[in-house]
């Protein structure tokens, strides 16, 4: 129900009552085995710069090690449907809430018409706030409904987003957290399982406060929590990063960079030849003949 609260968790725990603890749905996202054809979202980049105006053939890809007849699709030729999940426990309250907001409509504005957004939140609870739609006036009311409070369960908050990212729209998720995960049923363990298992492609924003003048002279760099760490992991995994926010102004600019990024990336389409067509298969891309480095995907999985 658009505009109201709704619990998403449950969609979680239906799911881990058939299949078993750390086991993913049965349905992929994208990746069927009915489906002949497989997506892979690629992003290119020459230093921190992207990469425009590659061919199929600057590309080589290996599904499980063997190399594969690829077809390039232009990126702005398929709408996200991206899926904005946003940590307000009550940790966010005062002005990091208000930073939260102005970086989720400023990624908004580096949406296309036709793609669409939606807005899960998430405190010790897991609400639907906007229901995907390429009407971002709803998106940008229901940010200015954010309100502050509880705790945090940040893992079910993001099986709920890739949950809602299903379709035949390129999934986004991105994700925002400023603590520690305290409430979840779902674990770090399960998380992998499912961002493994489906096609959405993650990026986790945390903010990090900058420390004080004192604590960075004994501590120049800022050590990487487990949760970090995991977050990282599931969202390289994804074909996303982790990015560090430690003020408005970065949570911004990191907002609006995963937006840009989504206009310059490549999608490369084949059909698996050579392989097994059930079961884990592996990614690996590079490019020919052209200096970049090509961030993709780890893998995909197909049902039996």
């Amino acid at each position: 129900m658009s505009g109201g609260r709704r619990a998403l968790v449950a969609l979680a725990f239906a799911v881990l009552a058939r299949t078993g603890h750390a086991q993913s749905p049965q349905k992929p996202i994208e990746f069927r085995s009915q489906v002949a054809a497989v997506n892979v979202d690629a992003f290119v980049t020459r230093g921190d710069q992207p990469v425009p105006g590659l061919r199929a053939s600057d590309f080589e890809l290996r599904d499980n090690g063997v190399p594969q007849q690829l077809e390039l699709l232009l990126a702005e030729s398929r709408s996200l449907k991206a899926i904005l999940v946003f940590d307000t426990s009550s940790s966010m309250a005062g002005d990091r809430l208000e930073a939260l907001r102005v970086a989720g409509e400023a990624f908004l504005d580096g949406l296309r018409p036709l793609d669409q957004a939606g807005l899960v939140t998430f405190s010790q609870d897991v609400f639907w706030l906007a229901d995907p739609t390429s009407d971002k006036a709803v998106v940008r009311r229901a940010l200015g409904r954010l309100r502050a409070s509880g705790a945090t369960s940040l893992y079910d908050a993001l099986y709920a987003g890739i949950t809602l990212s299903e379709g035949e729209l390129r999934p986004l998720i991105v994700l925002f957290t400023d603590g520690e995960d305290n409430t979840s049923w779902l674990g770090e363990a399960d998380l992998k399982v499912v961002v493994q298992r489906s096609n959405a492609l993650v990026h986790v924003v945390g903010w990090r406060p900058p420390l004080p003048p004192e604590a960075r002279r004994k501590l120049p760099l800022q050590t990487e929590t487990a949760q970090d760490r995991a977050l990282r992991e599931i969202a390289e995994a994804a074909g996303g990063r982790f990015w560090d926010a430690d003020s408005p102004g970065r949570l911004r600019d990191a907002f609006r960079a995963i937006a840009d990024a989504m206009g310059h990336r490549y999608v490369l389409r084949y059909e698996p030849t050579g392989v097994e067509r059930a079961g884990w298969h592996r990614i690996e891309a590079r490019l020919r003949g052209v200096k970049g480095d090509v961030h993709v995907r780890r893998g995909y999985w197909l049902a039996p």
